[in-house]
């Protein structure tokens, strides 16, 4: 279905980035994003996906809002010790009239997954689940002033073999945001058919500078043994 008049109106400015355009835009609109988290790192991805025009979104937390979450453009004070997930929709709302956010349970059927879990463990359980599913997805992990994004086209190698170790430092001020930011743009060139698979890559965020390269499978890696490799 063609944009409405409305919908044109909203994404005027992205509609005429190259790369992108109205078929692009009716791919995001089309698109159901299974985001895993609400915090300090997913909140920022959630916004820049929603204000992109991405028709679904299935939130994934089961925490509370804590202080730090004030750093996830969601929440203000007075929902420390709501549940993210609802306010996390409720704020989303409010973002942009035409994305439909939605609680993840059994039975939802997302296209894509954004992983921007609290913790290493967690993005790799979640990772193996949507390269099972063979959606595309994408890892988004703050460690410290920085942190990496690995985009995982269906067909690429895997987040085992594209990510690399961090120093398990907490996210510092700003660093969420922009590891979630980053990742939320890298899982739109997937949806928009502006970045073509199965060539996944990993950005890490050095000084506030990304620095990307494309990843490689590890030699005897299952996700290679599944495509025969």
């Amino acid at each position: 279905m063609a944009l409405s008049e409305a919908e044109v109106a909203r994404y005027a400015r992205q509609l005429i980035l190259p790369g992108l355009g109205p078929v692009a835009q009716e791919f995001l609109r089309s698109a159901r994003v299974h985001v895993v988290g609400a915090g300090e790192v997913a909140g920022p991805a959630l916004v820049y996906l929603a204000q992109a025009g991405v028709g679904t979104l299935y939130v994934d937390d089961g925490g509370d809002v804590g202080a730090e979450d004030g750093a996830a453009w969601l929440y203000g004070a007075e929902k420390v010790g709501e549940p993210r997930l609802l306010s996390a929709m409720e704020a989303l709302r409010g973002v942009n009239r035409f994305v439909k956010p939605r609680a993840y349970a059994t039975g939802a059927d997302p296209t894509a997954t954004l992983i921007c879990a609290g913790g290493p463990g967690i993005a790799r359980e979640a990772a193996e689940r949507a390269r099972a599913a063979g959606l595309p997805h994408v890892v988004a992990l703050a460690d410290g002033d920085g942190g990496e994004v690995v985009s995982i086209p269906p067909g690429a190698p895997c987040y085992n073999c594209g990510s690399r170790p961090g120093s398990g430092a907490p996210p510092r001020s700003g660093a969420g945001a922009a590891v979630g930011t980053l990742g939320a743009l890298e899982l739109l060139l997937v949806l928009g058919g502006v970045s073509q698979g199965p060539i996944g890559r990993r950005v890490e965020l050095v000084l506030g500078e990304p620095q990307a390269r494309p990843t490689t499978r590890i030699p005897g890696c299952a996700c290679g043994r599944s495509l025969g490799a």
